[in-house]
């Protein structure tokens, strides 16, 4: 089965389409085989030392390094048939991966056909995601932002009464003044206070904050009103 991962994942799970070729293998012979084992680089030590004695029949000298990746590197390793099922479990059982993958010119040009296929499609597809993305993210945030301000204005109506002369504000601090910020706004608006929660204003002024806004927002009264608007930063 053709795995369309060209390029992505370490070499035990990609695509080796675009790595091996025919001289990696011994072709149309009827007892010896090449198998293609994906070894952690932690272990490479341990595989060269222990390969050629897993099972019996194993071409010795025969590991050839293919390629490399960060995690592992790519052996191909010539084997006879009749020991392949042993030689695969020995392996596992050593940590070494045998990549399940069996040469051939025909299918190679087929599979490297429907690899670019795959590639064009995917660039299609994530170029219509993003289209799709950018238009439905401004209106969900245009409508988060639309509540935020109905909330404001409704509980302001429910902490002051009426009537409703009140005044929207949009603030967006830098994290670092963001104490300061607060702190100023309880003294424009402390004349608010007695018809706010005395007790709960005083500690909002004197408690640290954790975080940009976290300890403020965990307040349940202060002398204004106040709702966060996640900033979204590309």
């Amino acid at each position: 089965m053709l795995s369309l991962t060209r390029g992505r994942g370490n070499l035990s799970v990609r695509s080796l389409v675009d790595i091996v070729k025919s001289e990696d293998f011994v072709q149309d012979s009827e007892y010896l085989e090449t198998l293609l084992v994906a070894v952690p680089k932690t272990l490479v030590k341990d595989w060269n030392l222990r390969y050629e004695r897993l099972v019996p029949m194993v071409v010795p000298r025969s590991a050839t390094i293919i390629q490399s990746d960060d995690e592992y590197t790519l052996f191909s390793v010539v084997i006879f048939k009749r020991v392949h099922d042993d030689f695969v479990q020995k392996c596992r059982e050593q940590k070494f991966i045998v990549r399940d993958f069996v040469y051939s010119d025909a299918e190679m040009i087929k599979q490297l056909q429907d690899l670019e296929t795959a590639d064009t499609t995917e660039k299609e597809l994530w170029t219509e995601l993003l289209r799709v993305s950018r238009i439905n993210f401004s209106e969900s945030f245009q409508i988060l932002v639309h509540l935020k301000v109905l909330r404001l204005f409704v509980e302001s109506v429910l902490r002051y009464g009426l009537p409703a002369n009140y005044t929207g504000i949009i603030i967006k601090p830098e994290p670092k003044s963001a104490k300061k910020i607060f702190n100023v706004l309880q003294e424009q608006f402390g004349y608010l206070r007695p018809r706010s929660n005395p007790s709960q204003s005083k500690k909002a002024t004197t408690e640290e904050f954790v975080g940009e806004y976290q300890a403020v927002l965990d307040q349940e009264f202060y002398d204004f009103i106040m709702y966060e608007v996640p900033w979204i930063v590309n």
